[in-house]
């Protein structure tokens, strides 16, 4: 799986949530916390995708303002495309999180 792909889907998520992140944030019902928190948690699968393929601590992603949710996902997508591109590990990461952002494209 290409980290191409990766990065450019990410891009396109990172797209949406840049108008959609607001939003959520300025909903008060149930359904668009829990859409947060799905966001959210589509956030951490990266991060943890990125430390396990490169062998570091898992960490626990921040909880910043909906408006930077956007960024969270371009930074950790590149975090894992970089992680150990070229290798079994590598890629099995990329593909991995390639269907995490797919996911998060689609909830979004």
């Amino acid at each position: 799986m290409s980290t191409d792909r990766l990065e450019r889907d990410a891009e396109r998520a990172a797209d949406r949530l840049r108008v959609v992140g607001p939003r959520m944030a300025a909903r008060t019902g149930p359904e668009a916390q829990a859409l947060l928190e799905d966001v959210r948690a589509d956030l951490q699968r990266l991060a943890d995708l990125a430390a396990d393929v490169a062998d570091q601590p898992r960490r626990v992603v921040p909880v910043l303002a909906a408006h930077a949710l956007a960024d969270q996902v371009l930074v950790l997508a590149h975090d894992v495309a970089v992680a150990a591109p070229g290798t079994p590990e590598g890629d099995a990461a990329t593909e991995a999180a390639v269907a995490v952002v797919a996911a998060l494209k689609a909830r979004i």
